[in-house]
């Protein structure tokens, strides 16, 4: 270990640090002071998402601790998205704590900043050890924040249905990194592929290829199910119900960003072991069996949280269609335009899923109340709120001149690149369906009978309004000016993605 291996790793172990620091003053005398705790939390985050910024636009790479983790400018974009949905849910959460003391709020800021180390740590993984411990880091601390209100019987079985569905989920992915050790002789990702090939265990090496291909399988379904693709996608909804809602904003977008960015570094693997063509096909079924699960199963919902937990699956949907272009197209240059929209996209939707999920906590009011019902008559109550929530559904639904129209416009037409022409045309058709759910957020807000109001007085703090805010901003600004953000999420694959 060398003082640049820990310079590259800093991204990472900034949170872990302040997460230490937030526990260690919870001890000293005095040191139970729940804003104190929120003040470190919040400037261990900002810290940590300021370097990590510094390190991308300083143009600063390469490989640590013996080429294990690299520090690429996809990882650190990554790590930018999962240090500012950190951020932002711990700013959301002193709103959201105010009304429940019987949660520890030290314990509580330090797990998010663990989980968000332990996602940046999956994010730049380049070997199979780093990513068990990427995921599991992040995992851990994510299975107790989602029981932090231990009076909450919804709460508990969140954590619960969590902690067992995602032991299984390990138990896959350690079984598919066996497989492929044994396929390649090596547990480095980078030179995976040239092992699988050289010693004929890929898809081209006949019945000794089976070895790699149930490997790379395996190895997929623990990524997809911490991504909430169907049919991994069981505990989405009950966990995104039972969690705190600043938790939960954290676990939709942060989750996200850390997984599609291991998917995306493990594509030349899939490649190698079940072939552009099998593998294309494999991640088009499972995308399309997304998509359905989580537009159908948010036509009938009645809980704010639980629609968004289908939105969730659904978009995790549409960023698949753009995995499968990239596997359809591994070896060519145009894989990186695939990559390219799907970073696109994880930017974009995390920012606009933040924003709903800020809404809800104002709506929540203390006293858990998660119902659409509770929209409304926001329009007539609260016209700046409800225009805020109006842009973040329009962007969720990919109207434009929302970012959200733009995400899923490179996504698709990354399909049709790769010759994925039905599978683009079935994620457009699931997205006019998903058109239904969101526009049904509006006509509560602005087509209520006069008179019909169910937040009467409502408060809105104004650390989710500020956060409700930028969230606009960016939502339309990047609808309307992407082009420089396209541009260096594009100049961030080269080399990656071949």
């Amino acid at each position: 270990m060398t003082t640049q291996d820990l310079a590259l790793a800093s991204p990472i172990l900034l949170p872990a640090f302040a997460a230490l620091l937030v526990i260690l003053v919870d001890l000293l005398p005095g040191g139970k002071d729940a804003d104190g705790s929120f003040f470190l939390a919040f400037l261990g985050a900002l810290v940590s998402l300021a370097y990590t910024v510094f390190y991308l636009i300083d143009g600063r790479s390469g490989s640590a601790f013996a080429n294990t983790l690299l520090v690429d400018d996809m990882a650190l974009t990554a790590t930018v998205v999962i240090h500012f949905s950190a951020l932002v849910a711990i700013v959301l959460s002193r709103t959201y704590l105010r009304a429940r003391p019987d949660v520890e709020r030290p314990e509580y800021h330090a797990f998010i900043l663990i989980s968000a180390a332990g996602m940046a740590m999956l994010a730049s993984a380049n070997d199979l050890v780093n990513v068990f411990l990427g995921l599991e880091l992040l995992s851990i601390p994510l299975y107790v924040l989602a029981t932090s209100q231990l009076r909450n019987p919804r709460s508990v079985e969140a954590g619960l249905k969590y902690l067992l569905l995602g032991a299984f989920a390990s138990s896959f992915l350690l079984f598919g990194m066996g497989l492929l050790y044994g396929a390649s002789g090596t547990t480095v990702l980078s030179a995976m592929p040239l092992e699988i090939a050289r010693l004929g265990t890929g898809a081209a090496g006949g019945d000794t290829g089976l070895l790699a291909a149930f490997g790379a399988v395996m190895f997929l379904i623990g990524l997809l199910f911490k991504i909430g693709a169907a049919p991994f996608h069981m505990w989405t909804p009950d966990v995104y119900e039972g969690s705190p809602t600043p938790v939960t904003a954290f676990m939709a977008a942060a989750t996200k960003a850390a997984a599609f960015a291991a998917l995306l570094r493990a594509v030349p693997v899939l490649a190698e072991s079940l072939g552009p063509v099998a593998g294309a096909r494999l991640l088009s079924g499972v995308a399309v069996l997304t998509m359905l699960v989580g537009n159908l199963g948010a036509l009938r919902q009645t809980n704010l949280k639980r629609l968004l937990a289908y939105s969730s699956i659904a978009h995790a949907g549409y960023m698949l269609v753009g995995v499968a272009a990239v596997v359809a197209l591994h070896g060519s240059s145009g894989s990186r335009s695939g990559a390219s929209a799907i970073l696109f996209y994880l930017v974009v939707y995390a920012v606009m899923n933040l924003g709903a999920f800020a809404v809800a906590i104002v709506l929540d009011r203390g006293e858990g109340k998660e119902g659409l019902g509770e929209l409304r008559g926001l329009g007539r109550e609260r016209p700046l709120l409800a225009a805020a929530m109006s842009v973040f559904a329009l962007a969720l639904a990919g109207v434009p001149p929302t970012a959200g129209f733009l995400g899923k416009l490179y996504v698709f037409s990354s399909a049709v690149e790769a010759g994925l022409l039905p599978l683009a045309v079935i994620a457009v058709l699931m997205s006019v369906i998903a058109l239904y759910y969101y526009l049904r957020l509006l006509i509560l807000m602005y087509v209520s009978p006069a008179g019909e109001t169910a937040a009467p007085g409502l408060r809105v703090d104004w650390l989710c309004g500020a956060a409700s805010l930028v969230g606009v901003v960016v939502v339309l600004w990047l609808g309307v000016l992407p082009g420089w953000l396209m541009e260096f999420v594009e100049s961030s694959m080269r080399g990656l993605i071949r």
